[in-house]
């Protein structure tokens, strides 16, 4: 075979033209080499996923930045030497005062106090790797577990053939199947009965986890743009009354079973005056002086002197060691029928499977789940961001919660939500990063394995003192419709509205009323814009000493002649007194906009 001299395919000689291969006889050089040189098929789909699944160094470096944001947060401009002691006296702080708001709201979901701790520790360590807010405090939050209450109420009778074996006496250590002692118990439930609300507790915290990984999956943290701050405030204030009701029983001491579903606030408050007359004087003694107490030193220390000290004084961990201490030496329970919490288990809990068969049963409750804790942790966790300059990706968002919920659902936990009192706590001591998270589950991990039993004569109303508390800035969210009055009155109406649902129907209902409404609002807006007619205005007969009035006057009336095919130029206001129906709406930054009012 010999080159042409151009370059072209060598010409065969005569007896090369004979050569056949043996694997296929009709095919001579030249065309094995031709196939050889043309891609097939599967060439492309091996290059296509060599360049997008076979990660190189820098490609897997920006991976693990994105999906683990701890490690981007520590990698650029962290210094270890200034920060890291910021970040454990944060991580500290927040651990401590995790330990009495997780026993609250835990006592709040109507489920045993050590389910809130387990929620303070399972879901806030994925967390803390996979979140991109540096400041939030995730955990147990109020608004989240009065929505399981409800909703195990709702499904309580549904799995009690889910039960097959009746749980043992609990045991110091905190197991599969353990069981509570009758100091746990909430409202006179027995043992079986606690452990069919907590399978639906866990079944509903894994189907939500299922549907944030889902919703991540597809990029959906848009779906938050649907959620306005006015949706967002309306339901968070209005479910922060339906947990004062909630508390109120156990302020006052009295005993009855909260009935959960359409129109708890109005039911519990009459329920509240029909047992008022059997309230225990020591518990409301008792729940005054911890909510003053707590209050004061919020307030007027804590606030008031916040730039002094190091780190805000752990008020509700103080109150919740002397009222143990009073309790105990006292005996309170035996002389003046105080409720207590009753055992706290020590260790962790081991791995339990929530109820796959039963996970249609509770899909649109885990959706309302869902989507509310993502709305309140997002907004949180934005209200962070833009005070420290940095942002947040609400898709990753989503990928963090839906893991965490999945992963803390198989250890006895519920559904993990921002606290904004703990993150304001976290960032006010100095937490930097996700690192104080770290440090705070190893505060909730000390307790849990060696110091929960030793709670147990804390009683109840402190805890539920804590609780309402810990809600003050959400209460004075009702402060806000002056503001809006002023801003948006159309936005103070969706506000309204959906604090009127969720007050007087229920939190979910109350959600999707207020969605709905407001998307309402938006197409209304949109077929009632304001429409003006802009032109041009030639500005050669404008001298530099024209007053604001005079430019006004000329830029009307130019607006308007224009229309008409008429040229003007800026002489006087006296051209505006020629066109009454026409008036300024607008001069902001050096902009006009010319409107035709109708009169």
């Amino acid at each position: 075979m010999t080159a042409s001299a151009n370059g072209s395919i060598p010409e065969m000689q005569a007896d090369e033209a004979t050569v056949y291969f043996p694997g296929d006889p009709g095919l001579d050089r030249v065309a094995f080499c031709e196939m050889e040189h043309s891609p097939s098929v599967w060439d492309h789909a091996r290059e296509f996923f060599k360049a997008r699944f076979v990660p190189s160094g820098v490609c897997f470096d920006a991976w693990l930045r994105r999906h683990i944001p701890l490690v981007d947060h520590l990698s650029n401009h962290y210094s270890w030497k200034k920060d890291l002691p910021n970040d454990l006296l944060s991580g500290v702080t927040v651990g401590v005062m995790h330990i009495p708001l997780g026993m609250a709201f835990g006592m709040m979901s109507t489920l045993p106090v050590i389910y809130g701790l387990n929620t303070s520790f399972f879901p806030v360590l994925i967390y803390s790797f996979l979140g991109t807010s540096r400041h939030i405090s995730m955990g147990t939050f109020a608004i989240t577990c009065l929505m399981l209450a409800e909703m195990m109420n709702r499904h309580f009778s549904e799995f009690s053939s889910y039960v097959s074996v009746t749980p043992q006496p609990m045991s110091l250590n905190h197991t599969l199947g353990s069981n509570l002692t009758v100091h746990t118990l909430v409202d006179g439930e027995s043992p079986v009965e606690v452990e069919q609300k907590l399978l639906v507790a866990i079944t509903i915290t894994f189907v939500a986890g299922v549907i944030q990984l889902v919703l991540s999956f597809f990029h959906m943290g848009m779906v938050n743009t649907y959620l306005s701050d006015a949706v967002v405030g309306g339901v968070t204030t209005g479910a922060a009354f339906h947990i004062l009701t909630s508390q109120v029983k156990d302020i006052l001491g009295i005993r009855f079973k909260l009935a959960g579903g359409a129109h708890f606030f109005p039911r519990t408050w009459i329920e509240i005056f029909r047992h008022i007359g059997e309230s225990n004087p020591a518990t409301v003694i008792i729940s005054a002086v911890s909510m003053t107490i707590v209050s004061v030193v919020k307030t007027h220390v804590n606030e008031r002197f916040a730039k002094r000290l190091p780190f805000p004084v752990p008020v509700e961990m103080g109150m919740v060691v002397v009222a143990t201490l009073v309790s105990s030496l006292a005996n309170l329970e035996q002389r003046f029928s105080v409720r207590l919490v009753g055992t706290v288990p020590s260790g962790f809990p081991r791995p339990r499977l929530p109820v796959f068969s039963a996970m249609h049963l509770v899909l649109q409750d885990a959706i309302v789940m869902a989507v509310v804790s993502f709305a309140l942790n997002v907004s949180v966790a934005r209200l962070f961001a833009k005070k420290h300059e940095y942002r947040i990706d609400p898709t990753q968002e989503l990928l963090a919660y839906g893991v965490g919920n999945v992963f803390s659902s198989f250890f006895e936990s519920y559904v993990l939500c921002a606290a904004l009192a703990r993150s304001v706590v976290q960032e006010a001591s100095g937490g930097r990063t996700q690192l104080a998270g770290l440090v705070s589950c190893a505060v909730v991990a000390i307790f849990l394995l060696f110091l929960g039993p030793l709670l147990q004569p804390l009683p109840q109303a402190v805890l539920a003192s804590i609780v309402l508390v810990a809600l003050k800035r959400m209460y004075l969210q009702v402060f806000d419709l002056r503001t809006l009055w002023h801003v948006d009155k159309l936005e103070m109406l969706v506000w309204i509205v959906t604090f009127a649902s969720v007050l007087i129907i229920d939190v979910a209902p109350g959600l999707l009323i207020g969605v709905v409404f407001n998307l309402f609002l938006l197409i209304v807006r949109a077929q009632l814009a304001a429409m003006a007619l802009l032109g041009q205005l030639e500005l050669a007969a404008l001298r530099v000493n024209e007053n604001l009035d005079t430019v006004m006057g000329g830029l009307l009336a130019a607006g308007h002649r224009r229309r008409q095919g008429v040229t003007v130029t800026l002489e006087s206001r006296a051209s505006v007194d020629e066109d009454p129906p026409l008036r300024a709406l607008a001069l902001l930054r050096q902009r006009v906009a010319i409107q035709e009012a109708r009169p």
